[in-house]
């Protein structure tokens, strides 16, 4: 899925793309992560270790981070991780995804560069699902399920090129035609995307 998105002709993703990762550092967000990759990430990355600073962004304008990030957010994530009695921020759907500001479970491949993120949920609520595409971060007031696979994800923003609905310059690739930030528009979409 994710070459049918690179062949889109509209968008020039594949001038700022960085090429695969070695196994060597997949091993290596193996080790620090704990537990094995979810088979779409590590698809994902094989394919191309996330993209330049200077991209229009893969996922609508959020940086598609290389696994050294990757691996710094992780870590990051497990430093932080706390459970919440009463967790301030709402989950949508309920329950979906476990109530905790930083998850030592959590993937994350793509950053608004403001602490907010997408992330593979490999540790999901009651409600949820295994490998399920989250939002988490900062500045959100809500975390949400925006897909059910990364798969998923790539095929909406396949989709969404082939459609039209998009809008995009030499450094924005943006979801919709109102110029809006994609995580500020997760709430709006019908999820998860497909």
């Amino acid at each position: 899925m994710l070459e049918h998105v690179l062949d889109q002709s509209h968008v020039p993703f594949k001038d700022h793309l960085n090429p695969g990762a070695t196994e060597e550092e997949l091993q290596e967000l193996e080790e620090v992560f704990g537990e094995p990759l979810d088979p779409d990430f590590k698809a994902l990355y094989q394919a191309h270790n996330g993209e330049s600073f200077d991209s229009p962004g893969l996922f609508f304008g959020l940086e598609w981070l290389p696994l050294d990030e990757v691996i710094n957010e992780v870590e990051f994530n497990q430093d932080e991780e706390e459970e919440f009695d009463e967790f301030p921020y709402e989950i949508d759907p309920v329950g979906a995804i476990k109530p905790i500001y930083y998850h030592a479970k959590w993937l994350p491949f793509a950053a608004d560069g403001f602490g907010n993120f997408l992330a593979v949920d490999m540790d999901p609520g009651e409600n949820g699902k295994k490998g399920q595409i989250i939002s988490y971060g900062s500045d959100e007031e809500t975390f949400y399920v925006v897909a059910e696979s990364l798969s998923d994800l790539l095929s909406f923003i396949a989709r969404t090129i082939e459609e039209g609905n998009y809008e995009s310059t030499e450094d924005r690739f943006t979801y919709g035609h109102e110029g809006k930030l994609f995580l500020d528009q997760i709430g709006d979409l019908n999820r998860p995307v497909k």
